[in-house]
């Protein structure tokens, strides 16, 4: 069936259903993804160690920056510009749009993955002090080619409220990166290593030991694991595509020669998003920075003596202390980012339709959309992070306990407590995309700039503290998200003269997650049942995620009308 054009076309409830089940598809997803993402990274991590996991960490941290700018800067203009000529019926707009789009996504991926690959070796040798890590940020490159052409359909689809494109794409990229990542990992693991007790040599340097052996084999499996990344980026590149050829709406069956004046107008409202994104991404690899920074600035005495218990059952070595302690921090962020990941969904889904309210002055539908957003938000996020802070411990033991114990050992507390920050990380995220949706994203350039300020401050401060340590990242992340949150929302609501449901939107979902907290520590984690420990953390998580919903309703957070709307996917036409 073809998607037709004119889909802003409906009453004031249709829409609001379309909203909410668009939102619950792509949320369905991202959950999705995130399992998925989770079952990648914790087994990788088993094979590659903590060490392994610093190498990758290290690649993600060029790699983000470029991606993010990328990413978070013209998917979400082409979705703001597509729903803006689609709540107008233009379209022959949308036909010039779609055609800009494909040339200025190429461009931007081109130039993404070159820049990548000229500041690899300078990256990894003089920032980071890391220059195996060169491998895995060569493996990673390509990436972004592919991700930007896979996006210059997401975004354009997403105009219309049509997250199908997006959803199925972003779960076939996860799953062909969890099996071929894990696949070449494994493979070139085991290759090495059986070329190591065979000869003496990995990749022509010999190992006087099996610690030095490894030293050598990490860094090549990290690699190796990245290809499955690329892969996946392909394989979403491919799915976007062909969707586009067998869904292509009846708007872009012509073809139109004013694509050049679309194209310009994209870059146009992409320059302050990019601003912002380019700032935000400059502060997040500060952020990163500061931290390896900062522990380097601890004697390796005071770290091997705040790490004694999971050193001792790891067995790496003294060289390598410093990575060791940022891996951990990486294997923590896997459980810190997994509901901030989830939530963004919500404001990918709010873009396009608040960007519709706003210009058609439709203030009613804009607050409903809003206070929506932050209302779902705050209930997601609230509920996924008391999850993780009462099973922090369980979670940890069920993936590592017998692949890498000293996880366990060194993480369960420092993810109790980013678990209970995550809803900041995701308010501040949810607050990012309402200024951007109603057309003014320079305004977010503030917010990003003095809360990374305050994070690169605060991790110098704490985490160089031998106190703190990694905790002190808790803090820093928490007080920098939060400062992000409160400017971003006072932008919206003088800017768009919003009127938010502070009620709503943050008191109640806290205070909800506070009495679940409460019961979840003092009662429901004594939980012993049966001796299968999995078996045991999903009767806990089934009985918090019972007793918060239930709350949810006392509190009168949820209506049974809304939980209709999330299963009512409704034909595009």
């Amino acid at each position: 069936m073809h998607l037709h054009c004119f889909f802003f076309s409906g009453d004031y409830v249709n829409y609001k259903s379309k909203y909410i089940s668009s939102a619950f598809l792509l949320l369905l997803t991202s959950i999705i993804v995130k399992i998925i993402g989770a079952f990648y990274k914790i087994p990788l991590t088993s094979f590659i160690g903590a060490v392994g996991r610093g190498y990758f960490a290290t690649a993600y941290n060029l790699y983000m920056p470029i991606h993010a700018v990328i990413m978070g800067a013209f998917p979400i203009a082409l979705s703001r510009v597509t729903g803006k000529y689609n709540a107008k019926n233009n379209t022959e707009a949308l036909g010039s749009l779609k055609i800009g789009a494909n040339r200025l996504f190429f461009k931007i991926g081109i130039i993404g993955t070159v820049l990548m690959l000229i500041l690899a070796a300078p990256y990894c040798n003089l920032i980071a002090s890391s220059p195996k890590s060169i491998y895995s940020v060569l493996a990673l490159a390509p990436s972004i080619l592919f991700s930007a052409l896979a996006a210059s359909y997401r975004g354009y689809y997403e105009g219309f409220m049509n997250m199908r494109p997006t959803s199925f794409s972003q779960t076939l990229e996860a799953l062909f990166k969890l099996v071929f990542g894990l696949i070449f990992a494994r493979l070139i693991m085991r290759y090495l290593y059986t070329s190591y007790l065979a000869t003496g040599f990995v990749m022509g340097e010999q190992a006087s030991g099996e610690e030095e052996a490894l030293a050598l084999i990490y860094p090549i499996t990290s690699a190796g694991a990245m290809l499955g990344v690329t892969l996946g980026c392909i394989v979403s590149c491919i799915y976007v595509f062909l969707y586009h050829q067998i869904n292509k709406p009846e708007c872009c069956a012509k073809r139109y020669s004013n694509s050049g004046k679309y194209e310009s107008e994209l870059l146009r409202f992409s320059y302050p998003v990019m601003l912002s994104c380019a700032i935000q991404s400059v502060f997040q690899f500060l952020d990163s920075a500061s931290v390896q920074g900062a522990l380097s600035l601890i004697s390796r005495q005071d770290l091997a003596n705040a790490y004694s218990e999971s050193l001792a059952v790891s067995g790496v070595s003294s060289d390598d202390i410093v990575t060791y302690v940022y891996g951990m921090l990486s294997s923590a962020a896997d459980f810190k980012n997994l509901v901030p990941g989830i939530t963004m969904a919500l404001g990918v889904c709010a873009v396009p339709a608040i960007s519709s309210a706003f210009e058609s002055q439709n203030r009613g539908q804009m607050n409903m959309l809003i206070n929506s957003l932050y209302k779902y938000t705050s209930v997601i996020s609230v509920a996924g992070g008391v999850l993780i802070a009462v099973n922090s411990e369980d979670i940890l033991k069920l993936f590592y306990q017998n692949s890498a114990p000293d996880i366990v050992i060194a993480c369960k507390e420092l993810i109790k407590y980013f678990a209970l920050s995550v809803p900041l990380y995701s308010l501040a995220g949810a607050s990012v995309f309402c200024v951007q949706a109603i057309g003014i994203p320079k305004k977010t350039v503030l917010p990003y700039v003095f809360s990374g300020i305050i994070r690169v401050v605060l991790n110098i401060l704490l985490v160089s503290n031998e106190r703190y340590i990694l905790f002190g990242s808790v803090i820093s992340g928490a007080a920098g998200f939060y400062i992000m949150f409160i400017f971003n929302t006072r932008t919206v609501k003088k800017a768009a003269k919003a009127k938010i449901n502070i009620k709503n939107a943050y008191i109640k979902p806290v205070f909800v997650g506070i009495i679940t907290y409460i019961l979840g520590e003092y009662f429901i984690c004594g939980i012993n049942i049966l001796s299968n420990p999995a078996i045991n953390l999903l009767i806990k998580v089934a009985v918090l995620s019972i007793v918060y919903c239930i709350l949810c309703f006392l509190f009168k957070l949820f209506s049974f009308k809304e939980i209709f709307c999330m299963f009512k996917i409704k034909k595009m036409a």
